[in-house]
């Protein structure tokens, strides 16, 4: 159980494998979050020596955080976010994956909208491989994204960088409002439910041992076969996609 000085609303599950950098951009960008009142739980597919030291170096911030490993014997992320859920202390997960990087609204987002019964999701913007090196080497920093005139400033440069889903990185209330009652399906690496729920259909489904292959639309359907109504938080709650070779 993690000892903290405030009542903690929300626990933000990370999925990782080995990319210790994505992590530490990803670590800095919730300790810039509007809202605090959360516990950040690391699951790590694997033991990575540099993952470690990435998160004994944040242990010493305001971030709640607990590190979680198994043994590197494939592709196991499933197994992994499932013992997260069973380690978390609030009934509030929100998942993020290793390589996507969130607003510094993306919790509070989460936050507004989920509760029992009702999962939220929202998109994110894939960034190209050149600004993505920027961010991984520290040439730029997250304003360049988070901040919405820079955003569209640099808009044309992440066109240039075949970014995708441009339109996703906007922050826009007004946009949100317009598209909030749009059916969307749940996106694994943005996407927030109530424990409960998670636990009435027994988790994530284990037997899928590759990615990419439908571990996403699985919890979609489970979810919303028991009863669970699926929320669209697009434009409201945003992430950056960090660029990386496709490993399928």
């Amino acid at each position: 159980m993690i000892t903290q000085h405030k009542k903690l609303s929300s626990t933000v599950i990370i999925s990782v494998y080995k990319d210790d950098v994505a992590l530490s951009i990803i670590l800095k960008s919730l300790l810039l979050q509007t809202v605090d009142n959360f516990e950040v739980i690391v699951s790590e597919d694997g033991q990575s020596d540099e993952i470690k030291r990435c998160i004994d170096h944040f242990k010493s911030t305001d971030l709640f955080l607990l590190h979680l490993t198994q043994d590197d014997q494939g592709f196991r992320k499933n197994i992994a976010l499932n013992r997260a859920i069973t380690a978390s202390n609030t009934d509030h997960l929100i998942f993020i994956d290793g390589d996507c990087v969130p607003h510094h609204a993306f919790v509070e987002a989460h936050q507004s909208c989920t509760r029992r019964g009702i999962t939220c999701t929202g998109r994110r913007l894939e960034l190209g491989e050149a600004i993505s090196d920027k961010l991984r080497t520290g040439q730029i920093d997250l304003n360049y994204l988070t901040n919405r005139l820079q955003y569209f400033l640099h808009s044309f440069a992440l066109q240039k960088d075949s970014a995708k889903n441009i339109e996703s990185g906007i922050y826009s209330k007004i946009l949100h409002n317009l598209t909030k009652d749009k059916e969307i399906r749940i996106l694994g690496c943005n996407f927030s439910a109530n424990k409960q729920d998670l636990v009435a259909i027994n988790g994530f489904n284990e037997d899928y041992l590759a990615p990419g292959i439908g571990e996403d639309s699985d919890i979609d359907w489970r979810l919303l076969k028991s009863g669970v109504k699926i929320r669209n938080v697009k434009f409201s709650a945003i992430q950056y996609h960090l660029y990386h070779p496709r490993a399928y």
